[in-house]
């Protein structure tokens, strides 16, 4: 998955969560892939700036 595909993803479900006749169940399934997609987007970016310095470095 692109970071942009993410965030794309992140972006819908925050639309999804904001509806206001959302069931718990739905918010609680859309919570999960929102934290398991921050966390992917974290190590992304995480993994990006560690390429940048390395590439500093030589």
């Amino acid at each position: 998955m692109s970071f942009e595909t993410a965030m794309k993803r992140l972006d819908e479900i925050s639309a999804e969560m904001e509806k206001p006749d959302i069931t718990l169940d739905n918010s609680m399934k859309y919570y999960k892939e929102a934290v398991e997609l921050v966390a992917y987007c974290r190590k992304y970016i995480a993994d990006a700036k560690l390429t940048v310095q390395n590439y500093d470095e030589i």
